[in-house]
């Protein structure tokens, strides 16, 4: 009875111990899946390279998946196998669902809703489909003043601001509060100016010391509701566009978020570490293939002076515009992602000043 009993038991524990090694073959398995179909989609596409770097930057181990299981691995490699689940169960979220737990904008914007084509990773910025809540376009998108007609009131002309004709470069932040953790700091300052501002004003200076006039609002925008940034930054946006006439290009300065276990990207200007920088077109304006014109120059610019400054690919939202509307020179920049260090992100702010200074002075 006794031995009945305990091969009983036996039995039991083996079936429990067979359950949960097929529930974790199975989660293996699935991540195994969408990795091997996020990268035919890349190849397809042309986007291999992203892919592969995103997988490599972080070491990603497929011999712990391959082990997994095998008799004497698991214990003496636990702590690593369990970082490899960890990273895995991240990375299969983030190819399979668009969200990325280290940006709480894609909980509410892409969960369980992959854009129709391909995985976000690909453009490495928010879920390209539903970015935000930036409501229809207000302003007029045609150049010039149309003529009063009837008992239409002219609106007085606005007063001029002082030096405005030598502005050629706008620079504000939609989301003030992003901020870099790579130092120690926090990702974001809730109401306040975080770092991408402090990047925002490395840039400004640094176009003036190469002799470009820009400016810089600190103008606060996602305060009150984060969600709803860009229905704010539009307004400080236009206002730049109607005080300073001349600007050539019109820049929203951000930084990106990754999912976790993705290292940060860095490449080196002039003996130091500046991250990389990404460009973000929105295609919902009349006028994008203007601004995709001047990122690609920029992009083209950089490679020469800096290989490597720019992320190989635009990003394109194809329902956003990112207030890129008001102006052919408007264009999103993101400064590397939370896991770059301020100085890293300002080092990048002064290598761009002076590709934008090149461009500006042809």
């Amino acid at each position: 009875m006794l031995r009945e009993d305990f091969y009983q038991r036996q039995k039991k524990h083996l079936r429990m111990w067979r359950l949960k090694e097929s529930f974790r073959g199975f989660l293996l398995g699935l991540v195994s899946i969408l990795i091997v179909l996020g990268l035919a989609y890349a190849l397809q596409s042309g986007s291999s390279r992203q892919l592969v770097g995103l997988l490599a930057q972080q070491s990603f181990p497929f011999e712990s998946i391959l082990m997994e299981g095998v008799p004497g691995y698991s214990q003496p490699e636990r702590p690593r196998l369990d970082l490899t689940r960890n990273q895995g169960a991240a990375v299969g979220m983030f190819l399979l669902t668009g969200v990325n737990v280290a940006d709480p904008r894609t909980f509410f914007l892409s969960y369980f809703s992959p854009p129709p084509q391909g995985p976000v990773w690909l453009g490495w910025a928010y879920n390209p489909n539903d970015p935000e809540f930036e409501g229809p376009i207000l302003e007029p998108i045609e150049s010039g003043t149309p003529k009063p007609s009837g008992n239409t009131v002219v609106a007085p002309p606005s007063v001029p601001v002082p030096g405005a004709k030598g502005i050629l470069v706008g620079i504000y932040n939609t989301h003030n509060s992003e901020s870099y953790a790579g130092d120690g700091g926090p990702e974001r300052r809730q109401g306040e100016n975080g770092d991408v501002v402090t990047v925002g004003e490395t840039l400004k200076k640094a176009l003036e010391q190469n002799g470009i006039g820009a400016v810089h609002s600190l103008q606060i925008h996602d305060a009150v509701d984060f969600m709803k940034a860009y229905g704010s930054s539009v307004n400080t946006a236009t206002q730049m566009t109607k005080d300073y006439p001349n600007l050539k290009v019109l820049i929203d300065v951000h930084r990106d978020g990754f999912p976790p276990g993705v290292p940060k990207s860095t490449i080196t200007v002039k003996g130091q570490k500046v991250s990389q920088v990404l460009v973000v077109i929105g295609k919902k304006n009349p006028h994008w293939q203007k601004n995709e014109a001047l990122a690609k120059e920029l992009m083209a610019l950089g490679e020469k002076k800096y290989p490597g400054l720019f992320s190989t690919n635009i990003s394109y939202a194809a329902d956003a515009r990112y207030n890129q509307h008001l102006s052919d020179g408007g264009l999103l920049l993101e400064f590397g992602s939370q896991v770059n260090t301020l100085a890293e992100a300002n080092g990048s702010a002064e290598a761009v000043a002076e590709i934008l200074a090149e461009w500006l002075k042809r």
